[in-house]
């Protein structure tokens, strides 16, 4: 059945007054859980909570609490259209959980296959910060909803792990950015949790996050960091940081324009440095607006659609007849403004099937065409004045082994490499620039002639070689096999905090040999020749302590490496001086001092930016 026939039987059965014979069920609507240590039938063996209520109270308040209210009515509704059981949500504190929407578990000895659950971290805080368990938690019911309501979502193209700034593709954008927008609309409706609008009014924590990414943008424009500090650091603070831009970052719309990127990082022959730019920065206030593809396969973008949506004062107040509310087993006047609007795109969402937030724009107009023009003014303000009036160009995806990014944005020294992946309808400079044969200016001339309704033509474009054209189309022919190797694998699967942080770490005791065997010559370089020159142990032991307080000073102290050769000659050189003044040496304290400032040089230059 197509979308309109869907919504119109849906219609049809309303009008006929064949309300709903499920109404709210008297089961909790949150159950706390906690685990077992024990698995069955490949199963998690969860139980009851053995001390829920500090849970409970936490997310039974602001937009946990509607969420849960939600969730409960999206439960009757099915309950009516499929006969589904009524479930509680049920959501699991776990040690180290990274937070996901979980599917299948037993619950003592009652097999729940079929219910989805949340999982978090037991040692996460409840509510009071960026990314607490009270906005992670509506996020990940978001999934468990849309699982109910839609079914699994059909990836077609993307091998990038999503974040918030990452292009990927229309249906991982729209599952991730709908679940996202509810972390922003988390500070709005914020009531009884004055510190989430305390948060939400910190200036000075945004501030911070825009020095950390201009530091981190100066850092990949610079001809020569090999070690700097915010890419060497990026594990510790980019997702605090993140969580933040799920916040100001949505409610603001930052994603949809596009970033600042050196042209020099386009030109050269390893165009890395400025897909990572791209994937993490904000656009730029005076940035152009990405293309409309590109902005619907990028969750940051996404999220503001839905949070704008989800804000509107004309949608939270237009309310369908009875018959709707009464398939959610409500009363249409009981329903917040909020609940109201996530009822309606729950629906939507049950009877469209929706694979991107086109479907869900496309199909909302259609089943609520009252509501039309409020949806087209949300549309039109988020997507920066992009027509959707007609049909998307088709996604074209492209698999270029010939370039490779990291394992997630964490992977900053692309230890564990992926294939990168982009349809060239939605493609940037950076994609385009990656395909080999390609620069900066055939690059702009392709995306001066996209949208391409098919692969050929792109013979049209001027000056394009027809073994360019070739190579895309290889490039087509290759995603299939890449696709069938995703399948293969799960992203929650292969990743972890090993496989994530292992490459940093890497790098990190590289860098560390490197600077502790160049501290070391340098010292034993400048303090030959003198009666207290010392051995090739002592000689190594110093490198060793200057490479390590160098490399720390250069990266907690930035300074174009005076962080590192000031830890150094703090303490180091200043308490040897002191030493040899002591017992009488005035004449070696000049050289000793050189020798460790000469030793901090080689962790100044690894940590530091340059040129």
């Amino acid at each position: 059945m197509c979308i309109s026939s869907r919504i119109a039987a849906s219609m049809f059965l309303c009008g006929l007054g064949l309300a709903a014979s499920v109404t709210h069920a008297q089961e909790p609507l949150l159950v706390i859980l906690s685990p077992t240590g024990e698995e069955r039938d490949g199963l998690p063996v969860l139980e009851e909570h053995s001390e829920p209520a500090a849970a409970l109270e936490g997310l039974s308040r602001g937009l946990s609490g509607a969420i849960l209210r939600v969730y409960r009515m999206t439960q009757t509704y099915l309950a009516n259209r499929e006969g589904r059981a009524v479930e509680p949500a049920y959501v699991l504190l776990a040690p180290e959980s990274f937070g996901f929407a979980r599917q299948g578990f037993f619950l003592g000895n009652v097999e729940k296959r079929a219910n989805g659950y949340v999982d978090v971290d037991s040692d996460w805080p409840i509510t009071g910060t960026f990314g607490a368990i009270d906005q992670i938690v509506p996020h990940e019911l978001a999934h468990v909803m849309r699982r109910q309501l839609v079914g699994e979502m059909v990836y077609i193209g993307t091998n990038q792990i999503h974040a918030l700034g990452v292009r990927t593709d229309h249906a991982v954008a729209f599952n991730e950015g709908f679940a996202e927008h509810l972390q922003a609309v988390a500070f709005d409706e914020s009531e009884g949790q004055p510190q989430l609008a305390a948060l939400a009014a910190d200036t000075a924590r945004l501030a911070k996050v825009h020095d950390h990414l201009d530091r981190y943008r100066r850092e990949l424009a610079a001809q020569i960091a090999i070690a700097p500090p915010m890419r060497m650091g990026f594990v510790a603070w980019y997702s605090n940081d993140e969580d933040v831009l799920r916040y100001h970052g949505v409610k603001n719309n930052y994603f949809a324009r596009e970033a600042n990127i050196p042209a020099r990082l386009l030109r050269g022959l390893d165009p890395y440095n400025a897909y990572l730019l791209e994937n993490v920065l904000p656009g730029a206030p005076d940035g152009a607006a990405k293309s409309l593809p590109r902005m619907l396969a990028t969750e940051g973008v996404v999220a503001s659609l839905f949070y704008r949506w989800a804000m509107h004062a004309r949608v939270r107040a237009a309310r369908p007849p009875q018959e709707f509310y009464s398939m959610f087993g409500a009363s249409r006047d009981e329903v917040s403004g909020l609940e109201n609007v996530y009822l309606k795109l729950a629906e939507v969402s049950y009877l469209a099937k929706p694979q991107s937030a086109m479907d869900v724009i496309v199909a909302y107009r259609e089943r609520f065409p009252e509501e039309a023009s409020w949806v087209d003014e949300i549309v039109a303000e988020v997507f920066l004045g992009k027509s959707t009036g007609g049909e998307l160009p088709p996604e074209l995806w492209m698999a270029n082994r010939e370039f490779e990014t990291g394992t997630t944005l964490f992977d900053q020294y692309r230890g564990l490499p992926r294939v990168h992946t982009f349809d060239l309808n939605g493609a940037s400079l950076t994609d385009l620039v990656s395909v080999p044969g390609v620069d900066l200016d055939l690059a702009r001339r392709i995306r001066a002639k996209s949208p391409f309704a098919r692969l050929e033509d792109l013979a049209t474009v001027p000056e394009i070689t027809e073994d360019l054209v070739e190579q895309f189309r290889e490039m087509a022919a290759e995603m299939p096999r890449l696709r069938a190797e995703l399948e293969a694998e799960s992203e929650e699967d292969t990743l972890s905090i090993n496989s994530i942080l292992m490459p940093s770490a890497w790098r990190a005791l590289t860098v560390l040999l490197l600077a502790s065997a160049g501290a070391a010559l340098a010292y034993r370089t400048v303090r030959m020749g003198t009666a207290s020159a010392p051995g090739w142990l002592r000689s190594v032991g110093n490198g060793l302590g200057a490479g390590t307080v160098g490399l720390i000073g250069g990266w907690l102290l930035g300074g174009y490496g005076m962080g590192s050769i000031g830890a150094v000659l703090l303490l180091f050189a200043l308490p040897a001086v002191a030493w040899q003044l002591a017992r009488g040496g005035a004449k070696n304290a000049p050289r000793i001092l050189a020798a460790w400032a000469l030793a901090a040089v080689p962790a100044a230059i690894l940590s530091g930016v340059w040129l």
